[in-house]
């Protein structure tokens, strides 16, 4: 069962890592997608294109590693309620977003799509934080 646990870790973290590393490589791109939202003004959305991309690669390493694994899965389960949220908005207002959650390249996302898939991320976050078979002995640092 310990095994089970550690895919799933190891499953989460690597894609916020592999989201993260395509994110910073293209950092202009993931501005145009952040800018895409409508809901940040600059430089609040230039700011954010700089710094997620390597929030979630850290917060991803950590779910990973075991090293502040706990923080790495509340820092990601936060990220993902806020990018629903987001979504949701921009839905509401019916705006074209492009998502950019793997490094962009996508002329306009799909809100059901994109709200599914971070239901379903949200959903494996949240096992690995409270999921805890009995002979688990990860670290929750």
């Amino acid at each position: 069962m310990i095994w089970l646990v550690r895919i799933l870790h190891f499953l989460l973290g690597g894609i916020f890592v592999y989201a993260g590393v395509m994110k910073a490589l293209r950092p202009l791109v993931f501005l145009d997608d952040v800018r895409s939202f409508a809901l940040l003004p600059d430089p609040y959305a230039a700011l954010l294109a700089m710094f997620l991309p390597w929030l979630e690669i850290f917060a991803g390493l950590a779910v990973i590693t075991g090293c502040l694994r706990k923080g790495g899965l509340l820092l990601l389960s936060s990220s993902l309620l806020v990018f629903l949220i987001a979504i949701g908005i921009a839905w509401a207002h019916g705006t074209d977003i492009r998502c950019g959650c793997f490094g962009g390249d996508v002329e306009s996302s799909r809100y059901l799509t994109l709200i599914v898939r971070d239901l379903l991320l949200l959903a494996l976050a949240m096992g690995c934080l409270f999921w805890r078979p009995f002979t688990s002995k990860l670290p929750l640092i």
